[in-house]
Formats: structure tokens, sequence, C-alpha cells
């Protein structure tokens, strides 16, 4: 059986005032009873020693508890806040991303100056790199691809500044592939629908080609007569000209 420390401490004082029996036989009735009383008062401080180191004890307990139940809370804290960081610092990468996506994509809409046939236009960047893959495909003799090209282009920008350009070079790959009836039809209606632009000229010059190539030598002339009386002073007059003589 174990004993805590109190009942160690009844025990033993027990123990002492039996011991102590025959010494007391000795004593009179007054002193064995203040030697009772010293006895049990030696208890009591005992006892409130003990009572004390129990509380001390137990306090001590629940502290180290707190102390334990803190530090716990601490480092959950401290995982919420690295979280939190984390969190952050990928929301403000995210907002780099996007606002430098964003930006670029607004330089993307921007109007864009252009120089074309000696004027100046102002285009939205998609419709110029869109006219401009045509015009590399063109110059690289990849008339079909370049056709698909212009004819998208005309599809998804109606009214664009660069209609006209894209509409002369729509014909001229048309001729390059031998459809002459195509290609006459296009100029004439760049001619017809954008006469005051610097490819009227040319496109009547270039249809007059086409009829040429479709033995309509009557049908040139007219068209080459047109393009001299409309526009004299253009470099596609002067072949005009010189075309007209060839055909006497």
């Amino acid at each position: 059986m174990t004993f805590n420390f109190k009942q160690l401490t009844w025990a033993t004082a027990l123990f002492c005032a039996f011991a102590s029996n025959s010494a007391f036989a000795i004593f009179d009735d007054t002193e064995a009873r203040k030697a009772i009383l010293d006895l049990r008062q030696q208890v009591k401080v005992l006892e409130d020693r003990v009572a004390r180191m129990e509380a001390s004890n137990q306090g001590q307990l629940s502290l180290a508890q707190s102390l334990s139940e803190k530090d716990r809370e601490i480092a959950r804290l401290r995982g919420d806040l690295e979280v939190a960081n984390n969190n952050i610092r990928k929301l403000q990468e995210d907002n780099r991303i996007l606002y430098t996506n964003l930006d670029e994509r607004i330089k993307q809409l921007e109007p864009k100056a252009v120089q074309l046939d000696g004027e100046e236009l102002t285009v939205p960047p998609e419709q110029f790199n869109n006219y401009q893959a045509g015009l590399d495909h063109f110059k690289a003799g990849n008339y079909k691809d370049a056709a698909l090209q212009f004819q998208d282009f005309l599809n998804k920008y109606k009214q664009s500044k660069l209609e006209p350009q894209v509409r002369y070079f729509l014909g001229s790959t048309q001729f390059a592939q031998g459809e002459y009836k195509s290609a006459l039809i296009t100029q004439r209606d760049l001619a017809k629908d954008f006469p005051d632009s610097p490819r009227a000229p040319d496109a009547l010059l270039s249809m007059a080609s086409s009829q040429l190539e479709l033995k309509s030598i009557p049908g040139a002339k007219k068209t080459l007569g047109e393009l001299i009386t409309k526009y004299p002073g253009s470099p596609a007059a002067a072949s005009a000209k010189a075309r007209l003589e060839a055909l006497k």
C-alpha cells in the first residue's frame, strides 16, 4: 500500500504518540494534554505545509498546462500566419501577371499609326497584323494562303481603313492564280466603292489586265481610258497610256 505525504505525517505522529506512552506516564494530566496539543500543532503545521506544497504543485501544473496550450496556440497562429503570407504573395504575383497581361492586351487594342500608299492610317494592331500576314503570304508567292487570309480579313473587319489595300491584294492574288473573272470583279468593286483611295487607279489598271487575259480588248481599252480621265496624274495613268498605245 502506498501512502501520500499527508497520510505519512499522520502515521508518524501517531507512532510517536504510542511510542511515548511510557514517558507520558511520568507526567501529570496537564503535561500530557500539553504534549498532545503540541503534537497536534506540529501535525497541523505539517498538514498546512503539505497543503501549500500540493497547492503549489497544482498551480505549477496548471501553469505548465497553460503554457503548453499557449505554445500550441502560438504554433497554430504562426502556421496560419505563414499560410496567409503565402496567399498574399501568390495574390500579388497573380495580380502582377494579370496587370501585365492586361497592359499587353490594351496595347494590342490601341490604334496603331501606319504609312500605306502615302497615307497615314490609324488602325487596331490586330487588323494590321492580319493584313500583314496576308501580305507576307503574297510576297512569298503563297497566293492561295494569301487569298484566304485577305478574304478572312474582309469577313471579320467590316469598314476597316485597310479595306482598300486588302481588296486590291485579294484581286492580285486571284489574278496570280489565273482567276481572271474573280480578279476583275474584285478590282472593279474596289474602284467603285473607294474612288478616292490611292489604290483606286491601281485597281483599274489591274482590272484592265484581267480583261486583256479574258480577250476583252474593247473592255480593257475602256477601262484604261477611264483610268487616264479620272486619275491623270497617277503613276497608273502613265502605264495606262503606254498600254493604250500598244493596243492600237
